[in-house]
C-alpha cells in the first residue's frame, strides 16, 4: 500500500513523505510510526521557519549630545 503524506504550512507545501507500506500488521505499525515521527520533525521545522524573527526587547541607546567618549573635567 502507498501513502503519501503533504506538509503545508499556512498553504505553502514544505515537505512530501511517500513511503510503501507492506508486511505483516507489526511491520506495517512500525513503518507508519516511524512515518509519523518524520511528519512531526518535518512539520515542527516548517513551522519554526515561517516564523518572522523578532526585534530585540532590549536596544543600545544612542548616544544623546555627542558626550560618549569625552572624560569628565577635573
Amino acid at each position: 500500500m502507498q501513502v503519501e503524506i503533504t506538509i503545508k504550512v499556512n498553504g505553502r507545501p514544505i515537505q512530501t513523505h511517500a513511503t510503501e507500506v507492506c508486511g505483516t500488521l507489526e511491520q506495517m505499525e512500525e513503518t507508519i510510526h516511524a512515518l509519523g515521527k518524520k511528519v512531526a520533525r518535518d512539520t515542527l521545522q516548517g513551522a519554526v521557519d515561517v516564523v518572522v524573527p523578532q526585534r530585540p526587547l532590549f536596544r543600545k541607546r544612542a548616544g544623546v549630545g555627542g558626550t560618549g567618549g569625552i572624560s569628565p573635567a577635573r
